[in-house]
């Protein structure tokens, strides 16, 4: 299916690539992330994004033309996920996703950012906040049309990260819930999108078909604004997580099941005045 503009290009999440990688290579105990595990390679993650915003914007998708579309049913996956797996944060009210440019993209992409979802008998507009969050609507028709997600911006310049966040959480507070429910829909993506043959492939490596609760697992969470530190509240326990890339990432224990989902993550800002409300 092709259409007059450009689609949102989500590239699958980094560790899938390195999975694969490490499978190939079954022998060398470094991955490519660099980290060492007892599995055949290591798995290693740096997601982007988490702060949901309340002000919202839409616009005009214009034409650019892209002919690698992102499918609406591969999307919607992560909405399966969230309802399946809902016990995790119960009072998370929805799933949102956080768009923020990649590397490679202009210092302007974010401005005049719209996004909707087309199919042949299908148009509807997806407004976006401020800071790039969305959320997926749900859409029997563009499930049926086999629809797709477009952006007006040229492909590969955005990356996601779902974002979870409970009502109750207090400001410079992670629920740990939070992420996990986090890891099983941006999972549940990516499965969508891979072949079997390779989904096979790391659930035996993984030694679960559940990704999202191996220990060997590493998923990180991207913070913008960047932290100095990130600790793990457990009980009169406090335990330092591994900061990374500048602070805008940490790593959290998503599958160590000594930790409760309502255990608490400590986040200390760079700059204190910096810091996101508590709702984000």
């Amino acid at each position: 299916m092709h259409h007059p503009s450009s689609t949102l290009k989500f590239p699958a999440p980094l560790f899938l690539a390195v999975l694969v990688a490490g499978l190939l290579q079954a022998n060398d105990a470094t991955a490519q992330a660099g980290t060492q595990t007892g599995m055949p390679a290591s798995v290693q993650v740096d997601a982007p994004a988490d702060a949901p915003a309340n002000a919202s914007q839409s616009g005009h998708v214009n034409s650019v033309r892209n002919t690698e579309l992102k499918s609406y049913r591969v999307m919607a996956a992560g909405l399966d996920a969230f309802d399946d797996h809902h016990a995790l944060a119960p009072k998370a009210r929805e799933v949102r996703f956080q768009l923020i440019p990649g590397p490679d993209a202009p210092a302007d992409a974010m401005q005049d950012l719209a996004l909707r979802i087309a199919g042949n008998a299908t148009a509807i507009s997806v407004p976006l906040s401020a800071n790039g969050s969305f959320v997926l609507p749900r859409s029997a028709q563009a499930d049926s049309d086999n629809a797709d997600l477009l952006t007006n911006k040229k492909k590969d310049q955005f990356r996601w990260q779902a974002s979870v966040h409970s009502d109750d959480v207090p400001p410079g507070m992670r629920r740990l819930g939070d992420l996990r429910l986090q890891c099983q829909v941006s999972i549940a993506i990516a499965k969508k999108e891979m072949p079997f043959w390779i989904r096979t492939m790391v659930a035996t490596m993984l030694r679960t078909t559940d990704w999202c609760s191996a220990d060997a697992l590493k998923m990180g969470t991207y913070s913008d604004p960047a932290i100095a530190s990130a600790t793990l509240l457990d009980g009169e326990r406090r335990v330092a997580l591994q900061v990374k890339n500048g602070g805008t990432s940490f790593q959290a224990p998503m599958g160590d099941t000594r930790y409760a989902d309502d255990t608490l993550i400590e986040m200390v800002y760079r700059d204190p005045a910096g810091a996101p409300p508590a709702s984000l």
